[in-house]
């Protein structure tokens, strides 16, 4: 008669369990096309409409809903696009990673690395903002279609 030696009554080998993510998120998802209320909400941001307690709870929800129910690893570090605050003011980024969640850059300011690589594209009329991801940049056209750089 067999008998079991060996058992770890915490294997689990279904799908069923959260914890087990492979963190990695298909390009196939990344350039989906982006929602309109998503544009229209990081193209305002100059407009001066969002402030400490008005609009940000609406500007997180609109991010969390754009993504889904993607891990924080997955989410962009950021996002760049062109600032219409006017000279010397050339772009702004919206950090998702850290507390200052916007910052305007004048044209002689450095920004982080991460960034940095994309501001000409930022600046592009073609593009209406770019995600800063830690390992690939998405440009995003005004229509809402996405492109991998």
């Amino acid at each position: 008669m067999a008998r079991i030696i060996l058992q770890n009554e915490n294997i689990s080998f279904g799908t069923d369990n959260p914890k087990l993510t492979s963190g990695f998120i298909s390009d196939r998802d990344l350039l989906k096309k982006r929602s309109k209320k998503y544009l229209d909400l990081i193209s305002g941001l100059d407009a001066k409409t969002l402030t400490d307690t008005k609009g940000m709870d609406e500007l997180i929800k609109s991010i969390q809903e754009e993504f889904g129910t993607a891990e924080l690893s997955n989410l962009p570090l950021g996002i760049l696009s062109k600032c219409f605050l006017g000279h010397p003011y050339e772009v702004h980024t919206l950090d998702l990673s850290g507390s200052q969640i916007i910052k305007h850059y004048k044209n002689t300011e450095t920004m982080e690395a991460d960034f940095e690589k994309a501001r000409s594209a930022a600046i592009h009329n073609a593009y209406a903002l770019v995600e800063i991801y830690k390992d690939k940049i998405i440009l995003i056209r005004e229509d809402g279609t996405a492109t991998k750089l």
